[in-house]
């Protein structure tokens, strides 16, 4: 607005001011005029930074929007890898289950057959032939080292005699 205005304005300007106001309240006023023209600047900077932070935030906000978005839909996507993944793994251990059923079948037609040829097998006499179905038992060096020694727990209730003090002379 002043910054519009060339020297010759300025100076009409205070010319018929001074002849309006006169020299002594000339002084008093330029200071009040200055004061509500700082305080209209502040206001007006002020109002000027809330919209630039207000736009920035709205800015912000759209932005984070659309990340938001991007997740929803990256998330969506590994759910139906997931749930793939999930599909394949079942089919393999169906398969996988068919065929170790299979294979048991074999085993026990196997060793069926080799027990009705085997007249020892009959009688209950030792024979080579692998244990069927305790594969899961660990023999004792392999007890001794993979497994840690059972804790010590003493059942109070049913043993009586633990649960007393031993007095040993």
């Amino acid at each position: 607005m002043i910054g519009n205005l060339g020297f010759f304005e300025l100076t009409l300007f205070g010319i018929i001011a001074l002849v309006v106001l006169g020299p002594e309240k000339l002084p008093i006023a330029a200071r009040t005029v200055g004061r509500w023209y700082g305080t209209f600047r502040r206001a007006s900077q002020r109002l000027q930074n809330e919209i630039s932070s207000e736009l920035q935030l709205l800015e912000t906000q759209e932005m984070l929007k659309k990340e938001l978005e991007q997740i929803r839909q990256s998330e969506q996507q590994m759910k139906a890898q997931m749930d793939a993944l999930q599909q394949s793994l079942n089919r393999s251990k169906q398969h996988i289950d068919h065929q170790t059923a299979a294979t048991w079948q074999q085993i026990n037609a196997a060793a069926d057959h080799s027990s009705a040829n085997n007249p020892a097998a009959v009688s209950g006499e030792n024979t080579t032939a692998p244990m069927n179905n305790y594969w899961f038992l660990l023999g004792d060096y392999d007890r001794r080292r993979r497994l840690p020694k059972a804790p010590f727990l003493p059942n109070y209730t049913a043993d009586p005699l633990l649960s007393q003090p031993q007095n040993h002379p």
